[in-house]
């Protein structure tokens, strides 16, 4: 009998939710890599939109041609320290019994549950508790995101065997020797199991891992380490793997520093997707770096099929960028667009990110960066900002919060605007993302 690890991608429990190409990528990766070591592996995917049990309890999500749209969503009631915050609370996943017929349906060797935002561990209990339920003598472990940055609070609140911290390799030999499993001696590589439930509509995939700027509002330096180039031709034959399985055509890249080593990784894949014949579509939920678009780039990604473009520019303030990233000129954003223009990318199909809600950001300043750009003809987006522990700016967020974020990760959660203070109110993120919206150009159909 071949060993059993059961992989579970929990509910989420949030103030909304929505499908942005969101696919439990992470840990895809572990199964293929169990599955090659000769384990057998299920998943339990509890934000799988096609679940049919839940289709008797809950209403069924509206989707999109391009495999993005909502999930099962089910009200709930708020945490007690989110009483106060007038919105409403919600679970986003497959109906409770659904994940319970799930589980009883056979008995693993070791259970391992995944952790996105740290504002979602709520979710992650709930798993860790059904599992326990169901097969109490079961280990169960607990990784990712939320296990990672904020492992003592894991520890706390999740009934759980193990935490396992930072990357699975090698985090995660130990949890497998203590068990008597066989114990892999290679890492995982980025190739995922290929599951139709899962990457039917649409599917993700990572060429590089981290990213070499460390830009003090975002944690993937603490949760992928150093940039590590990937393999053109390794990504080119996942990709074309999945769609010669499956027929996927719409592809989103998880990469966080997409275009670095362009020429060497991203652009050899391009041509080879091209010279394949495949039609796909590919999608940049991360967004992209100004600094390496070039016309030669752009085009290709045009040509071998990328729908849109999204531009992590942040803020059109010279000061931001100087103490918060240096990772760009806010020049670069009109020879950019113009470039990505004249590559064939119509305005509605060119997004560009700007960040609120920094500790002592003046709403003024956004609203500034909202004018800028609109002057270039483009989709605008307001990100709120989440303060996340491990980042350069955490500090100085618990500080400057009116919440104990230090200590409770709901405060996390960016849909309640942590850093909000006089100069920069809830009303004033409402009235500016309206702003963004109506400045906007959408894109053609």
């Amino acid at each position: 009998m071949k060993p059993f690890v059961l992989l579970i991608a929990p509910p989420v429990y949030d103030f909304a939710l929505y499908d942005l190409f969101l696919k439990p990528y992470g840990l895809l990766r572990i199964g293929k890599w169990l599955s090659d070591y000769g384990f057998r592996v299920k998943l339990i995917n509890a934000l799988d939109y096609n679940d049919r049990l839940s289709g008797g309890f809950l209403k069924k999500p509206k989707r999109l041609f391009n495999g993005t749209g909502k999930f099962y969503r089910d009200s709930a009631g708020k945490p007690h320290v989110l009483k106060g915050i007038k919105r409403n609370y919600a679970r986003y996943g497959i109906a409770g019994e659904s994940i319970e017929q799930r589980l009883k349906e056979e008995k693993p060797d070791l259970v391992l549950i995944s952790s996105g935002m740290t504002y979602w561990y709520p979710g992650v209990r709930e798993a860790v508790r059904l599992c326990k339920k169901t097969y109490p003598e079961v280990p169960v472990a607990v990784g990712g995101v939320y296990a990672t940055l904020c492992r003592e609070h894991a520890e706390k609140v999740l009934e759980t065997d193990y935490i396992i911290s930072g990357s699975v390799y090698p985090a995660v030999l130990p949890v497998l020797k203590h068990l008597s499993l066989p114990v892999p001696g290679k890492p995982p590589e980025e190739e995922p199991l290929i599951l139709k439930e899962v990457y039917g509509d649409a599917a993700v995939v990572r060429i590089n891992t981290g990213c070499p700027f460390r830009c003090r509002y975002c944690a993937s330096s603490a949760l992928n380490g150093d940039f590590k180039q990937g393999s053109a031709e390794k990504a080119f034959s996942t990709v074309k793997n999945i769609h010669d399985n499956l027929g996927t055509v719409n592809f989103a890249f998880y990469d966080d520093a997409l275009l670095l080593r362009k020429e060497t990784v991203l652009m050899p894949f391009l041509r080879r997707i091209m010279d394949s014949g495949l039609k796909l579509n590919f999608y940049v939920p991360n967004g992209i770096h100004l600094a390496s678009i070039n016309a030669e780039t752009a085009s290709l990604m045009f040509r071998a099929g990328f729908k849109e473009v999204r531009i992590g520019f942040e803020s059109a303030s010279d000061d931001f960028h100087r103490n918060q990233d240096k990772k760009l000129d806010i020049d670069q954003l009109e020879e950019g667009v113009e470039i990505l223009k004249n590559a064939g990318f119509s305005g509605g199909r060119i997004g560009v990110y700007l960040l609120a809600g920094l500790p002592n950001q003046y709403s003024e300043e956004v609203e500034e960066s909202i004018r800028f750009v609109s002057r270039f003809g483009v989709k605008i987006s307001v990100a709120e900002y989440s303060p996340v522990p491990g980042t350069g700016l955490f500090k100085e967020s618990v500080k400057s919060s009116c919440f104990p974020i230090a200590e409770e990760p709901l405060f996390h959660n960016n849909s309640i605007m942590p850093m909000q203070w006089r100069g920069f109110t809830y009303e004033d993120l409402d009235r500016l993302k309206s702003l963004a919206r109506s400045v906007s150009v959408l894109p053609s159909r």
